[in-house]
């Protein structure tokens, strides 16, 4: 990582994807290295405070028989996800609502939270209840935490994560992929991609993968997990080091 030129946050939410869209791959961390080589000519890597790497904790809120989770599941629209993330260099935590409306859009809604509140404050009550009538039922259920690098091409035209050592605990168990490397890339859909090139070459296919519903499935034995049982072993395969080539499946 130490050859990639930096580029700081600021610049980076400057840039605007008009025409924005959301991509997911997944590869083994040992295939990672020899990515980042060969993409170093063609990004910027986000550096905050001489840091490259940021570790992320995301708590993610369900009901206790897992509503969203099912919303997610059977594919429902609208459907929406309630975290708590925390970046832990900063120390910085938002409350954060994800909905996706049945146009397939993502919007984002978050509001901070500082270390010594709690969710049942007032105000976050009436944010939650503005976007769900299960606020009342909401209790946290999946604690994820990994590693994250941020590139961002330098046409300025697409920003890519790098998520690695993704973790997922409960009050009682959990459960580690070490093994995994998440891409995401965000992307004005017109513009050339060298990422999509390096991809297309090796034979890697888009892969959508959800960590909140990937930590639920892992976590709770009881929960029904038809819709994403070949992601998970597609995901296993890849931690324990096997060469896989297949298609990603919507989940």
């Amino acid at each position: 990582m130490n050859d990639f030129e930096p580029v700081q946050l600021s610049q980076i939410d400057s840039v605007k994807l008009l025409n924005r869209v959301d991509t997911k791959f997944l590869i083994k961390v040992s295939d990672l290295s020899d990515l980042l080589l060969k993409l170093e000519d063609d990004y910027f890597i986000l550096e905050i405070n001489g840091v490259r790497m940021s570790n992320y904790r995301t708590l993610y809120y369900d009901t206790p028989y897992f509503y969203f989770y099912y919303q997610h599941q059977c594919g429902r629209f609208s459907r929406l996800k309630i975290r708590l993330r925390t970046y832990m260099e900063t120390g910085q935590s938002f409350l954060e609502i994800k909905v996706k409306n049945n146009h397939s859009k993502t919007s984002k809604n978050r509001i901070p939270i500082p270390d010594s509140d709690s969710l049942k404050e007032k105000s976050y009550k009436n944010f939650l209840k503005s976007c769900t009538d299960k606020y009342k039922e909401i209790i946290p259920v999946v604690d994820v935490a990994y590693s994250r690098i941020t590139l961002v091409n330098k046409a300025f035209t697409e920003r890519l994560t790098i998520d690695t050592g993704l973790n997922f605990k409960n009050e009682t168990s959990s459960a580690g992929y070490s093994g995994l490397c998440i891409l995401e890339l965000k992307q004005d859909k017109s513009a050339r991609s060298p990422l999509r090139e390096i991809l297309r070459e090796k034979r890697i296919f888009e892969s959508s993968l959800s960590k909140y519903c990937l930590g639920i499935a892992s976590l709770y034995p009881e929960v029904k997990k038809n819709n994403i049982k070949e992601k998970i072993r597609f995901v296993n395969k890849l931690c324990s080091g096997e060469d896989v080539i297949k298609p990603g499946i919507e989940n």
